[in-house]
């Protein structure tokens, strides 16, 4: 099977509608079975912060599932301001879209990006466009200039991010000795 056609047969289901089909203890179960050996930290989101969360309206998960009903992935968003503390005037003002001196500025967050380890298949790129589009059709009612994300400081995830077709861009400057890097996505501006 290819990557498209593997793509095409998994099932999007958002966990707000979950929870509306099925008992809090029935999904909390099967949000058990999802593994990350490479980032226990997205394991323990869905297991452990991902209903509360939900039920707070505070994000929104968005689940992929096999044939089998397995959760082979993930993505969760949300909304959030960036603190400019530490970002360059420059960046503010284009970040912002008016002002260079903002200390706080309304954003979108892409807070979890995942697969599975059962999952053999590239899926990284088609799970960031999908949560991209679901921004893109919130910001065309809200509006909104950029997304963040913060990223494992590893040479090969920032790559992933940082070169194209992803283009997010870090808002700072960071070293080796970062465990994240926060990278911004704009949507209505030239890089």
């Amino acid at each position: 099977m290819t990557n498209k056609t593997y793509y095409h047969s998994l099932e999007l289901i958002s966990l707000n509608t979950l929870l509306e089909l099925k008992n809090e203890h029935t999904i909390q179960t099967l949000l058990g079975t999802f593994s990350c050996i490479k980032n226990k930290d997205l394991e323990n989101f869905l297991h452990k912060n991902s209903i509360d969360l939900e039920k707070r309206k505070i994000s929104r998960t968005y689940l992929y599932f096999n044939q089998d009903l397995e959760i082979i992935a993930y993505f969760t968003l949300s909304l959030k301001v960036l603190n400019t503390n530490g970002i360059s005037k420059t960046l503010i003002q284009k970040l912002d879209g008016v002002k260079k001196d903002r200390e706080n500025i309304p954003c979108y967050l892409i807070g979890q990006l995942g697969k599975s380890s059962k999952c053999n298949y590239k899926i990284g790129q088609y799970l960031l466009d999908r949560a991209i589009q679901e921004i893109e059709k919130v910001n065309i009612i809200l509006g909104g200039r950029f997304i963040i994300l913060d990223s494992v400081n590893e040479k090969k995830v920032i790559d992933f991010y940082t070169k194209k077709p992803n283009n997010f861009k870090p808002i700072k400057e960071y070293d080796k000795e970062d465990s994240n890097v926060t990278m911004f996505y704009p949507l209505y501006f030239s890089n």
